[in-house]
């Protein structure tokens, strides 16, 4: 005995369900419900089903989930699956379906209301209202048609028309005074406040020598004769000094010790050498005549030949010009550490007006030698304090703004995008630290376009009437582009809210 499988769809009904019995050719059926709809959930059409199923000497079960179907299944006696595979496998499921029907007695009796309700399932409607239902439902069909056209043409279409407007450029320059003592700008001045800055720093450098000056470097040696005046002997010791009387006085001194003869004119002779290095050490013969000290009272001295071996050299020297090099090179190290140091007290829009640096006091000012000293390296110790004036960008761009705004054409408007502010040389700055400088501001100027008349009279025209319309009645550099979406007749939707404009300001 076989199990035949029917499986329905979710517009079946009680009627359909029935027909499909007559085809049967086994004598148990599976009727698989679908998951969603309303298929047997009523209580009648189950009891419809099992009376036909016992007509026909069927075994009917059921698969489905639904518990309005299972309980009601139940007590009809109608056997319930989960699954097709549980329905074809569960024999015990079908045989107490079968004895639960057979506890029941015989097949159900309906009640006269059931039985009056199937009656008028099966009554057959009359013709004239047959014809009136479905000539209200084409009717229907039709306005609903007649609707979706209408909405279709009037509703649904929409467009995106983008418009470039004519441009033109526009450049401004204006002169502008940062005035320190200004604390606010008044309409028509070109003057905006500005504010100072000090720094105080301080630095050391070196830098090589370039002059040259002759140093003494050895003394000039010789011999004299020493003559007693008396006669005792004397004892000349040594390092006792003798000079020159004509001129400058050039001093010399005894190498060694000497015995002087005690006789009136009694000689010796010792050798000396000059107390200063250098060539003027170099005297000529006969010019040493003089004994320092008490010796001079009892003996003369005189030199019989010149002295020489007195010599100088050549060494580095400080200059003018290296002591101005290396305060020009300390001075710009001074500035280039106090503009770092401002910069970082600046907000965000201000700028520092570079020109206006300067040194407004040297506090201390320390050369490691003079001209013309004799040294290698000149070393340099400055502490200064400097003052720049700083200028807020944001006042100075608003002058240049109203100035650009000034400009304008009439029927044209800036465009904020391509607005551009820049600052340029300072051109004089003075004593109070008032700075005078340029700036320079530029952008496009865009033509004004209204557009709200002009969409009511290109509604529902074709593209390419509309584009030239558009292009001869506004200040437009291009031809505007259309977008109709969807493009089902080629022309503008027909109602004006249903499109849209942008606005390209292209530069």
């Amino acid at each position: 005995m076989g199990i035949q499988v029917i499986y329905l769809e979710e517009d079946d009904d009680s009627a359909s369900i029935r027909d499909r019995l007559d085809w049967v050719k086994e004598s148990q059926v599976v009727l698989v419900l679908p998951v969603k709809g309303n298929v047997l959930t009523n209580y009648l059409d189950l009891a419809l089903l099992q009376r036909q199923a016992d007509a026909f000497q069927l075994q009917v079960g059921l698969v489905t989930t639904d518990h309005r179907i299972v309980g009601q299944a139940k007590a009809l006696g109608v056997p319930t699956f989960g699954s097709l595979r549980s329905a074809r496998n569960n024999r015990r499921g079908w045989r107490q379906a079968r004895h639960r029907r057979q506890s029941f007695g015989k097949p159900t009796r309906l009640d006269e209301a059931d039985n009056r309700e199937i009656a008028r399932r099966k009554r057959e409607k009359p013709l004239w209202q047959k014809w009136t239902t479905r000539y209200l439902a084409l009717l229907f069909y039709l306005f609903t048609l007649a609707v979706l056209f209408l909405a279709a043409v009037y509703i649904i279409p929409g467009a995106t028309i983008t418009l470039k407007p004519q441009v033109k450029p526009l450049q401004v320059r204006r002169q502008i005074v940062a005035d320190p003592a200004l604390e606010s700008v008044e309409n028509g001045d070109a003057a905006v406040a500005g504010r100072l800055l000090r720094s105080i720093q301080e630095w050391q450098a070196e830098v090589d020598t370039t002059g040259a000056i002759e140093v003494d470097d050895a003394p000039a040696k010789g011999k004299v004769v020493i003559v007693n005046q008396l006669d005792q002997p004397v004892t000349v010791p040594a390092g006792t000094r003798v000079s020159t009387s004509a001129g400058e006085n050039t001093v010399f001194q005894t190498m060694n010790a000497v015995e002087v003869p005690g006789l009136i004119g009694g000689t010796a002779e010792v050798e000396v050498v000059a107390i200063q290095p250098g060539a003027d050490g170099n005297v000529g013969r006969n010019r040493i005549n003089r004994i320092e000290g008490p010796l001079a009272l009892r003996l003369e001295v005189r030199n019989m030949e010149a002295t020489e071996g007195g010599g100088s050299r050549l060494e580095n020297a400080v200059t003018e010009s290296d002591m101005e090099r290396l305060r020009s090179h300390v001075m710009q190290q001074l500035q280039v550490r106090a503009l770092a140091d401002m910069e970082n007290q600046l907000t965000e829009n201000e700028f520092l007006a570079r020109d206006s640096l300067r040194v407004v006091n040297i506090i201390q000012e320390t050369y490691s030698n003079f001209v013309n000293e004799q040294t290698d390296t000149l070393i340099l110790d400055i502490r200064a304090e400097l003052q720049a004036t700083v200028v807020d960008e944001t006042k100075a761009i608003g002058l240049v703004y109203d100035e650009l705004a000034g400009g304008v054409e009439p029927g044209y408007e800036l465009i904020p995008g391509t607005l551009l502010f820049e600052s340029g040389e300072v051109e004089r700055v003075d004593d109070q630290g008032r700075v005078t400088f340029e700036m320079y501001g530029e952008g496009m100027t865009a033509a004004s376009l209204v557009t709200d008349e002009i969409l009511d009279e290109i509604a529902g025209q074709k593209s390419g009437v509309a584009v030239t319309y558009l292009f001869e009645n506004l200040p437009l550099q291009d031809y505007p582009s259309v977008q109709v979406w969807p493009n089902w007749f080629g022309r503008l939707p027909f109602l004006p809210v249903r499109m849209q404009t942008v606005i390209e300001n292209g530069h």
